[in-house]
């Protein structure tokens, strides 16, 4: 049975330069049209009123804005999911993903970034999501 699909989810690149033109160039062949912004007063005015996004973040910006930028992203699309883009040769960077796994993000891609994986993530992102709490599946009688 083929899930359903709502109008594309928002998909938000706050990175920098080069994992950008990358996912950008990358997204855009695929069909997918990525916003990109600048800084996290530009996310959080985008993602008012939103109902579900993908937010690709980079490990520099949370080096910079600190991980409450998280936090603020939730409240302003609580359906948003983030991903946290992040380059394993650089050692501070293990820091960040281990407390960003632990405070909840959706995901964590290491550059270099897999194809599969980046699409993985998209499409999931477009699926539309039920609305509230799952309901448990009904048993069965014995």
């Amino acid at each position: 049975m083929p899930l359903p699909f709502s109008p594309p989810a928002l998909l938000l690149l706050v990175a920098d330069s080069q994992p950008r033109d990358f996912l950008v160039k990358f997204l855009e062949t695929h069909k997918y049209t990525p916003l990109v912004v600048g800084h996290p007063g530009e996310i959080l005015q985008t993602l008012k009123g939103q109902e579900q996004a993908t937010v690709f973040v980079d490990c520099q910006n949370v080096s910079t804005y600190g991980t409450g930028l998280y936090a603020k992203i939730k409240v302003a699309c609580p359906g948003c999911r983030v991903v946290l883009l992040c380059d394993k040769s650089h050692l501070d960077h293990r820091d960040l993903v281990k407390e960003a796994m632990d405070l909840g993000i959706y995901a964590c891609l290491l550059a270099p970034f897999a194809e599969w994986e980046i699409l993985a993530l998209v499409r999931r992102s477009q699926v539309t999501r039920p609305p509230g709490r799952r309901q448990p599946r009904p048993r069965e009688k014995q």
